[in-house]
C-alpha cells in the first residue's frame, strides 16, 4: 500500500508541476499560438543612402605584384593591397585612377577590381589589367590606367578644399586590410592641414578626421558631404586616404585635394611626352629627386665627454644624393667608411632668382621643411658630420684584461656635399622577374 500510495502521489505532483509549466509559458494545449511571421517593413532609403550608392563605385580595390624585403633583408616577391578612385576617362574606352604611390610601388604589375551596383541593389566586381601611368614617392600618389567597355563612374574633385572646417563631415570608402573593398566609414574633420610623418616617405600636411582607416584604405576616397535644404545629399572629393602614419589610433588622415589633383594631372599630362625617350612615365614637372627619410637620435660627442641630438637620413633612393652616407648603409656595411653622416644644415640656392635659402637641422622636420622649398635645377649644399663606431675600454675582466665595447660617436670631421643642380625626380616601376 505504501508504494501505491507514493506512485499516486508522484504522478499528482507530475500534474500539477505540468500545469504550472503550461501557465508560466501561455503555449500549451488549446492556449498556444504561433510566433508572427510577418516581415517588419524597412523605411524608404534615404537621399543620403542613394548617395552613398552613387559614390561606392568610384572607389575600386588596386592590387599589385611586385618586390618587397622580408625580415631578413632578402628581396621577395610580394602581393600589394590598396584602394584608388576613377577621375576621368581619355575618351577611348580607358579611365584614369589615382591611387597612394606607395600602394604600387615596386609592383611591376597591377590590376584594379571595380565595383557595380544594379538597380535593384545587387552588387558585383569585375578585375581589370592596369597601365602604370606615373607616380611622385614625394607626393604619395600614382595614377593608374584601365580600359573598359562599360561606362564607369568618375569622381567630381572638390574645388575648393581650402574651405573645409573642422566638424565638416566625410565619408571614406576604400578597401581595407586588403579584402574589404567598398567599405564605407564616416567621420568629421579635425584639422584641414596637419604636418604628420607618413612611413617611408616623410612629412606631408594632410586633412586629419576621425573615420575609421586601415592599412588597405590607402588610395581609396575621402569625400566632403553636404545636405542641402530640401534634405538632398552630395559628395565631392575631397582627399585621397593614406593609411601610411602609423601610431595614431582612432584617427584617419588624407591628401587634400588639391594636392592630389595637382600631382595626377601632370602624371596624366606628361605620361609619353617625349621629353625623355628611355622613360615614358609621368612625372610632376619641377619635383626634385630628393627621396629619403630622416630621423633623429643621441650619440656620444667627439671626446664621448656627452651625448648630443643628431639628424641623419635613414635611407635615400635619390641619384641626387649619392654622397650622402645613410644609416641604412652604415647597417649593411656598404660603405666603405663605415660611418654615416649626421646633417647639420642645409643651403638651397634657387635657380632662377639666386637667392640662398640656409636652414640650421636639429630636428627631422627641418629637413622636410628644406626640402619642400627645393626644385629641380636648385642647387644644393649640405653639411654632414660623419658619425662612426668607437671601441671604447670600459673596465678589466676578473683576470685584469681590458674589455672593450662598440659606441656611435661624432668624428668631429664635417664635410659639404654639393649638388649643382637638382635632378627632375622620375618614377618608373621595376620589370617583371626572368623565369627560366
Amino acid at each position: 500500500m505504501k508504494t501505491k500510495k507514493k506512485a499516486f502521489v508522484a504522478a499528482i505532483a507530475a500534474l500539477i508541476m505540468t500545469a504550472a509549466a503550461c501557465m508560466a509559458f501561455t503555449a500549451c494545449g488549446s492556449n498556444s499560438y504561433d510566433v508572427g511571421t510577418s516581415s517588419t517593413v524597412l523605411p524608404a532609403y534615404s537621399t543620403y543612402t542613394n548617395m552613398i550608392a552613387s559614390i561606392r563605385p568610384m572607389v575600386v580595390e588596386v592590387y599589385g605584384d611586385g618586390y618587397g624585403t622580408d625580415d631578413y633583408g632578402n628581396t621577395v616577391l610580394m602581393t600589394s593591397a590598396g584602394a584608388g578612385v576613377i577621375i576621368g576617362s581619355d575618351g577611348d574606352d580607358g579611365y584614369y585612377i589615382v591611387t597612394n604611390q606607395h600602394v604600387v610601388e615596386d609592383c611591376y604589375s597591377m590590376y584594379a577590381k571595380v565595383l557595380t551596383i544594379a538597380d535593384d541593389g545587387t552588387e558585383s566586381t569585375e578585375a581589370y589589367t592596369a597601365e602604370f601611368i606615373g607616380g611622385s614617392h614625394e607626393r604619395d600618389i600614382a595614377v593608374i590606367r584601365i580600359e573598359s567597355d562599360e561606362k564607369l563612374k568618375t569622381a567630381t574633385w572638390m574645388n575648393n578644399v581650402d574651405e573645409l572646417k573642422p566638424g565638416c563631415e566625410v565619408v571614406a570608402i576604400g578597401n581595407p586590410t586588403g579584402t574589404l573593398g567598398g567599405t564605407v566609414t564616416r567621420g568629421i574633420v579635425s584639422q584641414t592641414s596637419r604636418k604628420i610623418s607618413v612611413e617611408n616617405i616623410g612629412s606631408m600636411d594632410l586633412i586629419q578626421m576621425d573615420a575609421a582607416i586601415n592599412s588597405g584604405n590607402s588610395g581609396g576616397g575621402l569625400f566632403y558631404t553636404y545636405e542641402n535644404d530640401e534634405g538632398e545629399w552630395s559628395a565631392a572629393l575631397c582627399g585621397i586616404v593614406n593609411s601610411g602614419a602609423t601610431g595614431y589610433d582612432g584617427l584617419g588622415f588624407a591628401i587634400p585635394a588639391d594636392d592630389a589633383k595637382y600631382a595626377a594631372d601632370n602624371l596624366i599630362d606628361t605620361y609619353n611626352d617625349g621629353s625623355d625617350p628611355d622613360n615614358i612615365y609621368g612625372y610632376v614637372p619641377g619635383d626634385a629627386s630628393l627621396t629619403l627619410t630622416a630621423m633623429s637620435n643621441y650619440v656620444y660627442s667627439n671626446d664621448l665627454s656627452a651625448r648630443e641630438g643628431i639628424v641623419y637620413a635613414y635611407y635615400a633612393t635619390s641619384e641626387d644624393l649619392e654622397g650622402l652616407d645613410t644609416y641604412e648603409e652604415y647597417l649593411t656595411g656598404e660603405t666603405q667608411t663605415q660611418t654615416f653622416d649626421a646633417i647639420r644644415e642645409i643651403s638651397i640656392t634657387d635657380a632662377e632668382t639666386g637667392e640662398k635659402v640656409t636652414t640650421a637641422v636639429t630636428s627631422a622636420d627641418d629637413v622636410y621643411d628644406a626640402f619642400d622649398k627645393v626644385g629641380a635645377g636648385d642647387k644644393m649644399e649640405i653639411i654632414v658630420e660623419a658619425v662612426g663606431s668607437r671601441r671604447v675600454e670600459i673596465g678589466q675582466n676578473w683576470f685584469g684584461q681590458p674589455m672593450y665595447t662598440n659606441v656611435l660617436a661624432l668624428s668631429g670631421t664635417e664635410e659639404t656635399i654639393t649638388v649643382d643642380s637638382l635632378s627632375q625626380y622620375r618614377y618608373a616601376p621595376p620589370a617583371a622577374p626572368s623565369i627560366g
